[in-house]
C-alpha cells in the first residue's frame, strides 16, 4: 500500500512555504517619526545601529508552514493505494447468494449445513455491502432482489426447505448473472452454497459468463452419501382367461451403503397397498423386485411404490399412472374379392402388442354407417377407394373431426388409374419391378412423427423388397413423406382438419414384395395406426420440470395438482401445455372438477437426482464461455479516482489546514512575534552645557 495524488500538479505548491519564512527574516523595526523642536542648537553625534536578521520565533513560523503545506496535499487530492484484490475488498461488494434447494440437498444434515453457510456469508458483509439471493433446483428464482437488509435475507433462508426438483446449476447461473447488470456499483461476486451434485452440471455447458467475475463454491456436501432409491417400475396388464391382471416390478438402486440393507418394498394403488415385498439389497447395484399379480381396477390406475426411508427420503418412492385400457379401433374396409390371407400379416401385426391393444372390425365397402365410425380410431382401406361425393359425406366429417384414415394402394386401384383417391393422390398405373429384384423405399423423411421407431435405425426401411407398386400423383395440399428408389412417391399425407389422410403405396402383403417378413413390418404397421388415429402411448410417469399436453383437453382445461390446487392453463387452437412442478398424480378435466378425469399423469424427480457424487469446483465452469461484459460494474480493478472518492483525506487535510490558520491568525494577532534586536552605540556623553548650548 502506498501514497498517491490524484492532482499531483498542485505538490508546486509546496513552494509556498517560502512565504512565512521570508516574512520573519523581513526588517520589521520601522522607525517613527517624533515632533521635536528645532535642533539646531544641539550638537549632532554619529550613531551607528546593528540590525541582524534572524527567526526568533521558531512557533509561529513552523506553524504558518505546516498551515500551507498540508492545504497543498489537501488541494493535490491524496489518497492510499492498493493492489486489485485490495483494492476490492475496500469497496462496497455485490454478492449474489444462490442457495441450492434441490431434492438431493434434503439429505440428512445437509440443508442444516447449507443454511449456516448462507448466514455466515450474511454475517461477513460490511454495512453497505448489497446482497441477492437466488434459489435454485432445475429452475432459478430471484429470491431478494439487492438489499442491504441481511434479516429479511435470512428470513427468506429459514422458510426455504429442499424442493422435490432436480438439481440444475446453468439456470441457477443465468438468473444470477441477469441480476447483476441490474446490481448497485460495487465488486461483483456470485456465492454458490450447494452439495455439488454432478448431475446437476447438465445445461452448464455453453453459457457465457463475464470474464474476471468471480464465483465461489461454499460446498456442503456430506462427507457420507449412502442411498437407497426407487428408480422404476414397470406396469402392465396382462389378460388371464375372463381376468385382466395387474403385472408390476420396481427396481431399486443402491448406492456406497455400507453394507447390504434388507428393506421392505410396498406397492399401493389408489391409495391402497396391495402388495408387499422384503428383500436384501446390495450395498451398491441394482435389485429388480416383482410383486404378486393383481386384480387390474377398471379404468386408469395410479399408484405408488414405497421402500423403508433412508437418509434422503425424496427419491424413496416412486409414483405412476397407467391409463385405461381403451383399445384402438381399426375398421378394416375391404374388396368383395378379397381372399381372406391377403390381409393376414397385417391383422396379425396389429393384434400383437398392448398399449394400445388393437380390436379389428371387419366391413366390406359402403358398410360403414355412422355407429361404425362413432366407435373407430381409424378406418382402413384395403386397395378400395373410399366413397366420395354425399355416400362419402359421413367419412368426411368424421376425418374432419379428427379420425385417421389410411388407404392402401394396391394392384386393384393400380388397375384402375384413379383419378383422386381420398383427396390425396391420383393412381396412374402400376410399376413392376420383379424383373429387377424388387424396388426398395429411397428417400424417407426421418424427421416426420411417422418414422420415429426407425431413427435411431434408418436402414431398415430400405431392406424390404417391393415387386409391383401402383404409381401415385400427389394432389395439392398433400405431402410425400417417403419415395421409391425410382422417385415415384410411397407414402403421401394430407392434413384434414383435425384428422389426417394416408396413402400407403408399398404392398402389405407377400405377394407383393417380402415386407411382411421384414423386422421393420410389425414397428411399421403399429405406428401408422396410432399416429393415423393421433393415440400416442402414454408413459407411466414424467420428470419434474417437463411439459405435459393433456389428451382430451381442448376448450376449458382444468388441472389438478397432486396439492390439490387446479390450475387453469391457457388452451391453444392446437393443445394445452403445462410444466409439471410437483411430485405426484396431475388430473385433467374439462370445464370443471367432476367425475373421471380426462386425462392423469404421474410425476417423479429425475433418478440422476438420486446420485449424490460432488463434482469438484473446478469442474462448474468446464465449457462456460467467458465474455467482455461491459454491463457489469465493479469487475475491472478500482480507478485512482474510485479509491480517492472512498476516502476522506482530502477533507480531513483541509479541515486542520484551516484550523492551523485560525490558530495563526489568533496567535498573530495578540503580538507574540518575533522581532530583530537592535543595538545602539552611543559616542562620549555631552556635557549638559554643550547640550543646552
Amino acid at each position: 500500500m502506498g501514497l498517491g495524488f490524484l492532482v499531483p500538479a498542485f505538490l508546486a505548491g509546496l513552494a509556498a512555504i517560502a512565504i512565512p519564512l521570508l516574512m520573519h527574516l523581513r526588517d520589521r523595526n520601522e522607525e517613527t517619526p517624533t515632533r521635536f523642536p528645532s535642533l539646531m542648537f544641539l550638537v549632532r553625534l554619529p550613531i551607528r545601529t546593528s540590525d541582524r536578521r534572524k527567526v526568533t520565533d521558531w512557533p509561529l513560523l513552523l506553524l504558518r508552514a505546516l498551515a500551507v503545506a498540508i492545504l497543498v496535499l489537501a488541494f493535490s487530492r491524496p489518497f492510499f493505494g492498493r493492489d486489485a484484490a485490495a483494492a476490492g475488498e475496500g469497496r462496497v461488494r455485490t454478492m449474489v447468494v444462490m442457495l441450492d434447494r434441490s431434492m438431493s440437498m434434503g439429505y440428512a444434515g445437509t440443508w442444516a449445513a447449507a443454511r449456516d453457510s448462507v448466514r455466515a456469508l450474511l454475517d461477513g458483509l460490511a454495512t453497505d455491502d448489497q446482497v441477492a439471493l437466488v434459489l435454485f433446483d432445475e429452475e432459478a428464482t430471484l429470491a431478494q432482489n439487492w438489499t442491504a437488509d441481511r434479516a429479511a435475507v435470512r428470513a427468506i433462508v429459514d422458510a426455504t426447505e429442499p424442493a422435490a426438483r432436480a438439481t440444475g446449476f446453468g439456470a441457477a447461473l443465468r438468473v444470477a448473472r441477469s441480476a447483476l447488470v441490474a446490481a448497485p456499483p460495487g465488486a461483483p461476486e456470485i456465492v454458490l452454497v450447494t452439495d455439488l451434485q454432478r448431475s446437476g452440471l447438465t445445461g452448464v455447458a455453453g453459457l457465457a459468463m463475464p470474464a474476471g467475475l468471480p464465483i465461489r463454491v461454499v460446498s456442503v456436501a456430506p462427507p457420507a452419501r449412502a442411498n437407497t432409491a426407487v428408480s422404476s417400475v414397470d406396469a402392465r396388464r396382462v389378460a388371464d382367461g375372463s381376468r385382466v391382471q395387474l403385472h408390476v416390478q420396481a427396481r431399486v438402486t443402491t448406492r456406497e451403503l455400507p453394507a447390504p440393507r434388507s428393506v421392505r418394498l410396498a406397492l399401493a394403488l389408489a391409495g391402497r397397498e396391495v402388495g408387499t415385498r422384503t428383500v436384501t439389497l446390495p450395498a451398491d447395484g441394482e435389485l429388480n423386485v416383482v410383486f404378486d399379480p393383481v386384480t387390474a381396477p377398471a379404468g386408469a390406475i395410479s399408484g405408488r411404490v414405497t421402500v423403508d426411508s433412508d437418509a434422503l427420503p425424496g427419491d424413496d418412492r416412486l409414483e405412476f399412472a397407467l391409463p385405461a385400457d381403451d383399445a384402438l379401433t381399426v375398421v378394416l374396409v375391404v374388396p368383395d374379392d378379397l381372399n381372406r390371407d391377403e390381409t393376414l400379416y397385417f391383422e396379425r401385426a396389429l393384434a400383437i402388442g398392448r398399449a394400445p391393444a388393437v380390436r379389428i372390425e371387419r366391413r366390406r365397402t359402403g358398410a360403414v354407417d355412422a355407429a361404425t365410425l362413432a366407435r373407430a380410431g381409424i378406418v382402413f382401406h384395403w386397395d378400395v377407394a373410399p366413397a366420395s361425393g354425399a355416400a362419402g359425406a359421413g367419412l368426411d366429417t368424421w376425418v374432419q373431426g379428427g379420425g385417421g384414415l389410411v388407404v392402401l394402394a394396391g394392384p386393384r386401384l393400380g388397375a384402375r388409374r384413379v383419378s383422386a383417391l381420398a383427396a390425396t393422390a391420383g393412381v396412374n398405373g402400376q410399376a413392376d419391378r420383379s424383373a429387377a429384384g424388387g424396388a426398395t423405399v429411397g428417400e424417407v423423411r426421418m424427421e416426420h412423427p411417422l418414422f420415429t421407431p426407425f431413427r435411431a435405425a434408418p436402414a431398415a426401411l430400405s431392406a424390404p423388397r417391393f415387386l409391383r407398386y401402383p404409381r401415385l400423383e400427389p394432389l395439392v395440399g398433400s405431402e410425400v413423406l417417403a419415395r421409391f428408389d425410382d422417385g415415384s412417391p410411397a407414402i403421401l399425407e394430407r392434413t384434414a382438419g383435425e384428422g389426417r389422410v394416408l396413402v400407403l403405396a408399398p404392398g402389405l402383403d407377400v405377394r407383393e414384395g417380402d415386407f411382411p417378413l421384414q423386422p421393420a413390418f410389425l414397428p411399421f404397421l403399429r405406428r401408422v395406426a396410432l399416429y393415423a388415429a393421433g393415440h400416442e402411448a402414454a408413459p407411466l410417469w414424467r420428470s419434474t420440470g417437463e411439459s405435459w399436453m393433456p389428451r382430451g383437453v381442448r376448450r376449458a382445461p382444468v388441472i389438478q395438482a397432486p396439492d390439490g390446487t387446479l390450475l387453469r392453463p391457457e388452451a391453444t387452437e392446437f393443445a394445452v401445455a403445462l410444466t409439471l412442478e410437483q411430485v405426484g398424480v396431475y388430473a385433467a378435466y374439462e370445464g370443471r372438477v367432476d367425475g373421471s378425469p380426462r386425462d392423469r399423469i404421474a410425476v417423479n424427480v429425475g433418478a440422476a437426482e438420486s446420485d449424490l457424487t460432488p463434482a469438484d469446483p473446478s469442474e462448474l465452469l468446464l465449457g462456460v464461455a467467458e465474455t467482455a461484459d461491459s454491463t457489469l460494474r465493479g469487475l475491472a480493478p478500482p480507478t485512482s479516482v474510485e479509491i480517492e472518492s472512498r476516502q476522506l483525506a482530502w477533507r480531513i487535510l483541509l479541515l486542520v489546514g484551516l484550523l492551523l490558520l485560525l490558530a495563526e491568525s489568533v496567535i498573530a494577532s495578540r503580538g507574540w512575534r518575533g522581532r530583530a534586536r537592535r543595538a545602539t552605540v552611543v559616542g562620549p556623553a555631552a556635557t549638559p552645557k554643550e547640550s543646552q548650548g
